[in-house]
């Protein structure tokens, strides 16, 4: 039987190391800023993710502020358009809700870069306070690995094992 030490001990630690392990189960909203700056009577700032960003699906964010506040503006439509740099035939054109995006003060939607590359983003905004137009270039990069992708479905019995072996050390470390 494990003693309430071992216990505390476990469900203090164990969190951390899946963190540490595999920081995008940390959900944390946005991702990296790519454009920060006032447009019209607007603050648009645009993030997307993952970090760095790579050939795959793309999650973009649009926090929309009032310029003269700093208050996140309300009741507004959000577009945006994603193309190749140099490809205008390939533009695919997506509303950014509030619904998609996990902190609901942001506006958020996702795309599919399928190649590295440079990649234009131009988001539109229309609401109360006018229109405004932000735009942004990006590059991305290879996909990752193939074994990035699995590498903590191969690795979570090795976890287990580490975590058993604790267990049995601090047992026998404290034996009652």
């Amino acid at each position: 039987m494990a003693t309430p030490c071992c216990n505390r001990f476990a469900y203090r630690v164990f969190p951390v190391i899946v963190l540490v392990l595999c920081p995008s189960l940390a959900a944390a909203d946005g991702g990296a800023i790519r454009l920060s700056e006032q447009k019209g009577n607007y603050r648009v700032t645009i993030f997307t993710a993952p970090t760095p960003l790579r050939a795959g699906p793309v999650d973009v964010s649009v926090l929309v502020q009032d310029a003269a506040t700093g208050e996140p503006a309300t009741g507004l439509q959000v577009t945006i358009k994603a193309q190749r740099c140099g490809f205008s035939s390939d533009a695919e054109v997506h509303s950014a809700t509030t619904e998609a995006a996990t902190n609901k003060l942001y506006h958020a939607t996702n795309f599919y870069f399928a190649e590295p590359g440079c990649y234009s983003l131009e988001v539109c905004v229309d609401g109360e306070l006018g229109e405004a137009q932000a735009a942004v270039e990006l590059q991305v990069t290879e996909p990752p690995p193939r074994w990035r992708a699995l590498w903590p479905w191969a690795a979570w019995p090795i976890l287990a094992i580490v975590l058993f072996a604790i267990h049995q050390l601090l047992i026998r470390r404290n034996p009652r």
